[in-house]
């Protein structure tokens, strides 16, 4: 099997930013980044819809504001 390319990391910080990702059941959501760790790529993002926190890599969730 290949070895898998990972995508680059983010160069500026995400802190504060409104995102889009892939909620564990499968549904978009949106929210605000409330943690940034560059040198391992991990966000954590504060849902708008019922104020949990999803943690995951900055390459799972799009950029909108």
């Amino acid at each position: 099997m290949p070895h898998q390319k990972h995508p680059p990391r983010r160069e500026a910080s995400l802190w504060k930013r409104r995102v889009r990702y892939e909620a564990g059941d499968s549904r978009i959501s949106e929210g605000f980044v409330t943690l940034h760790d560059r040198s391992t790529g991990t966000v954590v993002v504060l849902d708008d819809h019922d104020g949990s926190f999803w943690r995951g890599p900055d390459a799972d969730i799009e950029v909108i504001v």
